[in-house]
């Protein structure tokens, strides 16, 4: 029996996210059906990040437990083979017997993408928010400083979402310039369900005047969700790595 350590990258617009849910495609779900045509066994794909429905990924890590005796290099091949061409498998390793994607890992760096202007994108539609009206980024960028360190991130958790303990300790949150594009890009030793679309929801108002970035740190101390922005789309979310 082996344990192998996935990197995967997806396009999730086609996906309910990562985690299966019956009669819905999923991108474990995916893997794991691809995972039985090569095997013939029945395995569960642990993945390191349960991505919401419409979330992309470019460095996922997953692993699985096989009794199937290929060298990683072939499961690589083979799962590429017959995996959908917006899932796909950079990398394929061999991973102590411990090793579990979601409990191993020690943090995780997403990024959001706002395409900012009046004119929207053909092209990247479906892995940028587009935003017509001018945006401030210093403002925003001041605003996310304040989510520096570790906090109760209740305020910016979704309204279903009640886990046993909701502190995260961020380390990273700025904005990128690259055009007309921003990107956000925070990293955390774990995230709330939404926490990340909630965080830009906030932030988007910063950049629009409606909230001055002192507010910011207004909300998170409140711990109420009433008192944040909006949820972002998921469609401007990618997972971008994850650190072991």
């Amino acid at each position: 029996m082996q344990n192998l350590k996935l990197t995967i990258e997806y396009d999730g617009t086609a996906y309910h996210g990562w985690q299966v849910q019956p009669g819905l495609p999923t991108v474990q779900g995916v893997i794991e059906e691809t995972v039985k045509r090569i095997s013939g066994e029945e395995v569960r794909v642990i993945g390191a990040g349960r991505t919401d429905a419409g979330v992309h990924a470019l460095g996922q890590v997953a692993n699985f437990r096989t009794g199937k005796a290929l060298a990683p290099e072939i499961w690589r091949r083979a799962l590429n083979g017959l995996l959908p061409p917006d899932i796909v498998a950079q990398h394929v390793e061999a991973a102590p017997e411990d090793f579990d994607a979601r409990r191993s890992a020690r943090e995780k760096t997403y990024r959001y993408v706002i395409l900012n202007g009046p004119v929207p994108s053909g092209l990247d539609r479906q892995w940028v928010l587009h935003v017509p009206e001018p945006l401030d980024p210093a403002a925003m960028a001041e605003g996310a400083a304040l989510l520096i360190g570790e906090h109760d991130f209740s305020a910016f958790r979704a309204a279903d979402d009640h886990p046993p303990d909701p502190v995260r300790s961020v380390t990273e949150a700025r904005f990128e310039t690259a055009g007309r594009r921003l990107h956000f890009v925070t990293t955390a030793n774990g995230f709330l369900k939404h926490m990340i679309r909630i965080i830009v929801g906030t932030l988007l108002d910063v950049g629009r005047g409606k909230r001055e970035p002192p507010d910011v740190q207004r909300v998170l101390l409140s711990r109420d969700r009433q008192s944040a922005g909006r949820t972002a789309p998921p469609h401007g979310l990618c997972l971008l790595r994850v650190r072991y």
